[in-house]
């Protein structure tokens, strides 16, 4: 199977903890980079995740202003990751453990590799499906014969 480094997307979408960004910011950053999650991190590290969802359901779900409301009050923390070297398989699991769907990828020192999501995992899923229907349809038309 692939190890995580493969598959995912890295340069992900950061906001350092230390500029004290608000929801709001978080907010236009992810519509200015058309992602889904921001990654918050402090001295280089991950710190937390925003997803479009914690916008959701901590911010608009409850009237807030997000000018108003610190990333940091609506951010997931501790960050759940996996190492860039990590299979898929592991990462898959991470998820499915969690039920959550995009994963922190880090180095061994720590430091932001990039993020998998469970569409990254559905993709190559789905190219291994295709490669192996293209191996096993040639042999049928062997079979056949």
């Amino acid at each position: 199977m692939s190890v995580v480094s493969e598959i995912m997307t890295r340069g992900a979408v950061t906001v350092r903890q230390e500029s004290k960004p608000t929801a709001l910011d978080v907010a236009q950053v992810m519509a200015k980079s058309r992602t889904g999650s921001v990654i918050i991190t402090a001295e280089g590290k991950p710190a937390g995740i925003i997803t479009e969802r914690d916008l959701l359901k901590k911010v608009s779900a409850k009237d807030r202003k997000p000018g108003e409301i610190p990333a940091s009050q609506i951010m997931s923390s501790p960050v759940i990751a996996v190492k860039a070297y990590d299979s898929v398989d592991t990462a898959a699991s991470v998820m499915a453990k969690n039920r959550i769907k995009r994963l922190a990828v880090v180095e061994d020192d720590g430091s932001l590799a990039g993020v998998i999501s469970a569409t990254d995992i559905a993709k190559k899923l789905a190219r291994i499906l295709a490669d192996d229907y293209n191996r096993y349809g040639s042999l049928k038309a062997v079979l056949d014969l």
